[in-house]
């Protein structure tokens, strides 16, 4: 299976050069990270006060990298399981799941933050990174071949796709609601619920189509 298809391609040259976004300046960074809403205390024409540090662009800039350890691990992702995914669907069908789960991922963090920060049980803080897509793809490759072993290198074990992707999750939801909040995971989880969406859209499954009914069993009559 050819797993460097056109596109991953170049988002792995996407990636890289994301990385140097996060060493721009902080006026410029600011500006590429996604911020919620400030809608505590609007006043009827405040739209200023209400968009707050938030800006239209930063639904697609605050995928940007933030450091190594993010490098490494969207890196690995885009280039062994992303184009497993590529190499199944093709390049266009693959680039329309990504821009879907991105922008699904991203909303979803954005709505979240955003009435959290409302509600007071957060601080106005941005969110960054790629998370949401890159378990979108951990999700949609374990959903579509589940028992396929996959080799790590540290540690060198072997597991089910469907495995990996369930260590993954429940590690990055530890570590994430450890060190930012549980409101801060909406975003790698929101991935994985566009994903689930998405596949099954195009498999017309419910909730966006109607189920199939199953045949009934052939009838057999007994001569003699």
């Amino acid at each position: 299976m050819d797993l460097h298809g056109p596109l991953t391609v170049k988002l792995l040259w996407a990636t890289l050069a994301s990385l140097v976004l996060s060493l721009l300046p902080q006026g410029l960074v600011v500006q590429l990270v996604l911020w919620p809403l400030n809608i505590s205390g609007v006043e009827f024409g405040g739209w200023m006060q209400l968009t707050g540090n938030f800006r239209p662009w930063q639904l697609f800039t605050h995928l940007m990298i933030n450091s190594i350890w993010d490098l490494i691990f969207v890196a690995l992702t885009l280039l062994y399981f992303g184009g497993q995914l590529e190499s199944m669907w093709g390049t266009r069908r693959y680039g329309w799941f990504l821009g879907t789960c991105a922008i699904g991922a991203a909303l979803l963090q954005w709505l979240v933050s955003t009435l959290v920060f409302w509600a007071g049980l957060a601080p106005y803080q941005p969110s960054a990174g790629a998370s949401g897509l890159m378990y979108a793809i951990l999700f949609a490759l374990a959903y579509l071949a589940p028992y396929s072993p996959v080799r790590l290198l540290i540690p060198p074990v072997t597991m089910q796709m469907r495995t990996l992707a369930i260590v993954f999750a429940v590690i990055a939801f530890v570590f994430g609601v450890r060190g930012q909040g549980i409101w801060a995971q909406f975003g790698f989880l929101g991935g994985m619920l566009i994903a689930w969406l998405h596949i099954r859209y195009w498999r017309g499954d419910p909730p966006f189509g109607r189920k199939k009914p199953k045949k009934p069993p052939p009838k057999f009559r007994i001569v003699g």
